[in-house]
């Protein structure tokens, strides 16, 4: 049990840790770093939908209620996501074979190029961040941020 009057409780530290990790990450010097100069990726939301069509790229593509679920977020919130996206060339949208009204999401060769290299950037941040750190404690970290995440996810269904 947290006594918060008196002591910090772990659970606390813990909270505040990740979410000044996620605010870390939505810096604009963080987005700089990640987008890299010139790129027609627009910010992190933009790279959070190639990432989502990248994941249905076996089946044909995404569909935006597939990125709104990737996102979690609402389909109207997706539709307005995936424009600017497209508009930049990142990405195709037509019709599906199977239902006219549903839109096919496909990265371009361009969207994939931009999201390779943006992926090798962000290693490279990640990397450079943990540079001091001996392996051990790198899989370590890996290890139980997995187990975080996981469970973090279950509870948020």
């Amino acid at each position: 049990m947290c006594y918060a009057y008196f002591v910090r409780c772990r659970y606390d530290q813990l909270d505040d840790l990740l979410t000044r990790l996620h605010l870390a990450r939505q810096r604009p010097q963080w987005r700089r770093r990640v987008l890299g100069p010139d790129s027609p990726v627009s910010g992190v939301s933009t790279i959070r939908v190639l990432r989502a069509v990248e994941q249905f790229d076996e089946s044909g593509g995404a569909s935006v209620r597939d990125v709104a679920d990737f996102l979690a977020v609402e389909q109207s919130t997706a539709s307005r996501l995936v424009a600017p996206a497209v508009a930049a060339g990142l990405l195709t949208k037509s019709s599906a074979a199977d239902d006219q009204r549903r839109r096919t999401l496909v990265l371009t060769e361009v969207g994939r190029k931009e999201l390779a290299e943006i992926a090798e950037r962000r290693r490279e941040l990640v990397a450079e961040t943990v540079a001091d750190l001996p392996d051990s404690d790198v899989d370590t970290l890996v290890e139980l941020l997995g187990r975080i995440t996981d469970r973090f996810e279950r509870a948020a269904r």
